[in-house]
């Protein structure tokens, strides 16, 4: 082997790089934040509800599960539970393509009917639905407990009679990876679709304390949640909605919180705080653990599993191999 050269094909590898890097390129972590950057977000304006049929999402589905999952609640809050409920159908839609009839999902039929305030609520945030790292997020909320406290935290002693209160996250000034996830969900910093999970009986007592739907919101999920208005033919934002204000919410509050409003008399849903959506195991994938094939998630850029091999990584090892194939071995 004495004098034995290797020779590398310098075009040939460079054309190998050039087209690694241009793949690592479209598995970066960035991708969907620059998207969402380029690309507006597409309304979703009929909803295919199983066992119901196809319903129109902004004067139809989701006055309805206002109704029925936190009818009762004060104007504020239920302008934020409008908009987790959209957000939780467009995450269900777009990952599944339709959405139950349950508290597996939301409540979409119940004896309670929409009224006024409820069509008012889902048009005042028409179209709005919460965004974080470039993707729609699961939207959590559950009843949770009912606060006793001038800052609408509840305490281990207040009353939660759906035992929810331990899935209630306080997210007030706190952004990217400081949140702290619902245990609802795949608990990671890598999971973009976990960002907390909102109480409608806290909701209701902020709401009551003068706080308006956006700050309520940045509560349960985060100072850096993102209030994305969808465009489509079915989406005319009311004048008074808009993204949530600059300044972060920081209460001032003393005051102990009002008895909450139990709803409408011999109604079986639609009262402060019975809704208990999404339970966990609901089989979409971004909210629990991964699978150990995650290919079809986010094509191939998504979140693996630990221990398994990354695309990235598995791209590297490739274009070794190919390097390795250009090599010629020349004798003198």
């Amino acid at each position: 082997m004495t004098g034995m050269q290797l020779h590398i094909s310098a075009t040939r590898v460079f054309a190998l790089l050039v087209a690694a890097t241009a793949a690592l390129a479209a598995c970066s972590p960035d991708e969907g934040e620059i998207d969402w950057i380029r690309r507006p977000l597409g309304a979703i304006c009929q909803v295919t509800v199983t066992g119901v049929g196809t319903k129109q999402v902004e004067t139809d589905y989701v006055p309805h599960v206002v109704a029925c999952e936190n009818g009762g609640a004060d104007t504020e809050a239920l302008k934020a539970q409008a908009v987790a409920a959209r957000t939780y159908m467009y995450y269900r839609v777009l990952n599944s393509g339709s959405i139950c009839d349950s508290t597996a999902c939301q409540v979409y039929t119940c004896s309670n009917k929409p009224q006024q305030k409820h069509y008012d609520a889902a048009k005042a945030t028409a179209g709005q639905v919460l965004v974080w790292g470039g993707v729609v997020i699961c939207a959590f909320y559950v009843a949770g407990a009912k606060p006793s406290t001038g800052d609408c935290k509840a305490l281990s002693s207040d009353p939660d009679s759906t035992n929810s209160e331990k899935y209630v996250t306080c997210n007030a000034g706190k952004s990217g990876s400081g949140i702290t996830q619902t245990t609802l969900g795949w608990v990671s910093p890598s999971n973009k679709y976990n960002r907390g999970c909102n109480s409608q009986n806290g909701a209701n007592c902020l709401s009551l304390k003068g706080k308006s739907y956006p700050q309520i919101l940045r509560f349960y999920y985060g100072d850096d949640i993102q209030l994305v208005t969808a465009t489509g033919s079915c989406v005319t934002p009311a004048a008074d909605a808009g993204p949530p204000p600059p300044d972060a919410f920081a209460p001032k509050l003393d005051a102990p919180a009002p008895e909450l409003d139990q709803g409408l008399p011999g109604s079986d849903r639609g009262q402060v705080g019975d809704g208990l959506p999404p339970h966990p195991g609901d089989g979409l994938p971004p909210v629990q653990p991964p699978p150990q094939n995650p290919s079809n998630l986010g094509g191939g850029c998504s979140v693996l599993a630990s221990g398994d091999v990354r695309p990235s990584i598995q791209l590297v090892l490739a274009v070794l191999a190919l390097m390795g194939l250009s090599l010629r071995r020349r004798r003198p």
